[in-house]
């Protein structure tokens, strides 16, 4: 499955980017995301905040499973998980720049916790 992240400032706001990634399932809200950039040190990390589904439908009317006839399926357009900007243990010079270049002085940046164990 091919989502778009979409990058955020912290608390929210105006997306900074987007990056489209193979995912094995669908991020939840408060998971970790650490995107490793080839040919770069360390990280940019990334808290998911909401998850946004884009469906399409061939019908209009309502949709009534009366077990007679072809039922009419819509499908899945895209996904996009919203990330909002963190400091993660690995987090690169250039994403801390961004950190604070992007952050809302009145928001407070949420890190990664020290541990995940």
């Amino acid at each position: 499955m091919i989502a778009t992240f979409v990058f955020v400032p912290p608390g929210g706001g105006e997306a900074d980017y987007s990056l489209d990634f193979e995912v094995p399932g669908v991020p939840q809200r408060g998971d970790y995301v650490q995107v490793w950039i080839d040919g770069q040190d360390g990280t940019r990390d990334f808290i998911v905040r909401r998850t946004w589904w884009q469906l399409g439908h061939p019908d209009v009317g309502p949709y009534v499973s009366s077990g007679n006839g072809p039922q009419v399926h819509g499908r899945t357009k895209g996904l996009m998980i919203e990330c909002e900007y963190s400091e993660g243990p690995y987090s690169n010079d250039g994403h801390k720049r961004a950190i604070t270049a992007n952050q809302n002085p009145e928001q407070e940046l949420t890190k990664f916790e020290a541990t995940a164990f």
